[in-house]
Formats: structure tokens, C-alpha cells, sequence
């Protein structure tokens, strides 16, 4: 995140069908690499197309985007 924020204090919630609510939530400093229509978990072989991401949170719960 910008402004030399930890990211361990943001959240993003994507798409994950079969998981509850069919969504995932982890915290932005569990992404390793951003691409061209997607970013890579640090795992190295999770990737999350961008329009899968539902939402993102601050580290005090307040809403910083929404798909709509």
C-alpha cells in the first residue's frame, strides 16, 4: 500500500467459489507479486485475477474500495 502503510494491516476479500460466502479474505502483505490482470500469493502458485477482488479494508475496518 501507498504511503509507507504496513500492509499486514490491510485486508482483500476476492472470489473463491466453494469457500464461505464463496470468499476469501487475506491480508495484502500476502501478495507477492502484482501482473498485468493479476497478482501471485506468496505461496508462488496462487493467482488471483483482479476482477475476482470483492474488497479492501484498512487496518481500522473502514472500506478503501468496492467492486461494484
Amino acid at each position: 500500500m501507498r504511503g509507507g502503510s504496513d500492509p499486514s494491516e490491510f485486508k482483500l476479500a476476492y472470489v473463491h467459489r466453494g469457500a464461505v460466502d464463496d470468499q476469501m479474505i487475506i491480508k495484502v502483505s500476502e501478495i507477492a507479486r502484482l501482473g498485468k490482470g493479476s497478482f501471485l500469493l506468496r505461496n508462488g502458485e496462487t493467482q488471483i485475477p483482479f476482477h475476482r477482488v470483492l474488497y479492501v479494508l484498512d487496518g481500522k475496518k473502514s472500506l478503501l474500495w468496492r467492486k461494484r
